[in-house]
């Protein structure tokens, strides 16, 4: 009977490791992936507003009133009306008529016993002015 020089294969404890980062990762993933569609969703939201072309003559109201919309339609439940008027800002940039529309808030999730994950959110749109016909 012949002997082999070289086994194949993978040893238990390759395989308990290989588990152990494979189960780590899924773990980081299901943690983060809420906070990153969030994200995602208030991008959306935000651009949705950037490409209307209404958008430079709406007022904070209504520019609340629209995210809100996009809120609704993507699920996004972190806000509510008055939340959303709380982390919005709407001005003029300094030395141009051009409007500013911007968010900006922090999210924070468990991510295991006493720690927290962390993400500042901010997205700043501009507008030009809008065009008198």
């Amino acid at each position: 009977m012949k002997m082999r020089t070289y086994q194949r294969g993978v040893t238990l404890s390759g395989l308990i490791m290989a588990c152990i980062v494979l189960g780590s990762a899924a773990l980081l993933v299901m943690k983060l992936w809420p906070i990153y569609n969030e994200k995602m969703k208030v991008d959306q939201a935000m651009d949705h507003l950037a490409n209307n072309p209404e958008g430079a003559r709406m007022a904070k109201p209504q520019i609340v009133g629209a995210i809100m919309r996009q809120f609704d339609v993507s699920d996004v439940d972190r806000f509510n009306t008055p939340g959303l008027s709380k982390v919005l800002t709407v001005g003029r940039k300094k030395g141009s008529p051009n409007k500013v529309v911007m968010i900006a808030y922090e999210i924070r999730a468990p991510f295991f016993a006493n720690l927290d994950v962390v993400m500042n959110y901010k997205k700043i749109i501009e507008f030009a002015p809008p065009k008198t016909d």
